[in-house]
């Protein structure tokens, strides 16, 4: 019997198709759309030559030899050099034609026409040149030796710290917008929880009366519906899983079934979340819907969705609210299972998760258990 009353409801859940639309396309939808906006993330985060002037004094001109060795990285040299005089230089600066230019002497002068990002660089620059030499100096003084060995380390740029998750990959930052709009799609399941609340409801909708003169138990009733209700939401959720996975190439990470657990268990909380609003506010199902939407949308916002920041600023000022917040665990268990070896914070925000179901679950229970009605 359960199994028959289950089936049947999942033919009714699939001809809601508005219900689908936000569980299953709209994620897609913004997905794609987010891929659009960081298509060009990388690129954008590349720096260009920085255009310079030079002006000596000294020959040779060591500081112009440094400019001249100075890169960005292995294809891309930190400057663009013009070896002009001191008038031209100006010039060319106050043309915006150069970003600053350097007077080589004893002590190299720079001078510049700004305080971005390029004017920082080439200051940093003329400041290390300056300290390294003022090292080999002193160093020169003492032990002559030792100069060259000074000079080749000073060349060399050493990392000692490497971003890496546990798959040895270097962190792609924009993997916590696609992981918000996971938890996002996940919490749409409110809306076939209040769905399933309604039709069982006989003062909420026409079938909740028609069910509740019908020879059914509704404990009976409820659990497959709402079974129904979590299957249909785990199925969209895996159709936005699979078109990021393999059309977007968005990197889940190595343990996927415990990708998958997380959005079961996320996909659950979202249904039991709309039906415990659905069972505790007394208007019509419009506007639960739209009071539902909104709360999941400010959810997501303060889980990373907008704006990342504001997910780290509630984690340092209210850091209870980002352990019941349902969109941030799941966004932060796609987290540690992405970046992180242990499974420590893992397993812990799982926990958490379930509890906060289980208190939807309970809210639902004693809301709706022995409703009686005198008159549907």
């Amino acid at each position: 019997m359960m199994l028959r009353l289950y089936f049947m409801r999942l033919k009714c859940i699939f001809r809601k198709r508005d219900n689908v639309f936000w569980s299953a396309l709209f994620p897609i939808f913004l997905s794609f759309v987010f891929s659009l906006a960081f298509s060009n993330f990388d690129e954008a985060e590349q720096y260009t030559m920085i255009d310079i002037a030079f002006v000596e004094a000294n020959e040779p001109s060591y500081i112009l030899d440094a400019a001249k060795e100075a890169k960005f990285s292995e294809d891309t040299n930190m400057f663009k050099i013009k070896e002009v005089s001191e008038k031209e230089a100006k010039e060319l600066l106050l043309e915006g034609e150069i970003t600053g230019y350097i007077i080589d002497g004893e002590k190299p002068s720079l001078y510049i026409g700004g305080s971005g990002i390029e004017e920082t660089i080439l200051k940093s620059f003329v400041d290390n040149y300056i300290q390294t030499a003022k090292k080999i100096s002193v160093v020169a003084s003492v032990n002559p030796e030792k100069v060259q060995q000074l000079i080749n380390d000073s060349m060399k740029s050493i990392e000692y710290i490497n971003d890496t998750n546990v798959n040895g990959k270097a962190p792609d930052y924009t993997l916590i917008y696609y992981y918000a709009l996971l938890s996002l799609a996940c919490l749409y399941g409110c809306n076939f929880g209040i769905t399933e609340i309604s039709d069982i409801q006989g003062d909420k909708s026409a079938n909740g009366a028609r069910i509740n003169v019908a020879p059914v138990h509704k404990l009976k009733l409820l659990i497959c519906n709402i079974g129904a209700a979590i299957t249909v939401q785990v199925l969209c959720v895996f159709v936005a899983i699979a078109f990021m996975a393999n059309v977007l190439s968005i990197d889940f990470g190595t343990r996927a079934l415990l990708v998958v657990l997380t959005c079961v268990l996320g996909s659950i909380c979202g249904v039991t979340f709309g039906a415990m609003l659905r069972s505790v506010i007394k208007k019509n199902e419009k506007t639960v819907n739209a009071i539902c939407n909104a709360v999941v949308l400010f959810l997501s916002f303060l889980s990373g969705l907008m704006n990342p920041e504001i997910k780290y600023m509630v984690a340092e000022h209210i850091p209870f609210f980002s352990k019941i917040n349902p969109s941030n665990l799941i966004t932060d268990s796609l987290y540690y299972l992405y970046y992180f070896d242990s499974l420590e914070k893992y397993w812990f925000n799982l926990i958490c998760m379930v509890l906060v179901t289980l208190v939807f679950v309970a809210i639902t229970y004693f809301a709706t258990r022995r409703r009686q009605y005198a008159s549907i």
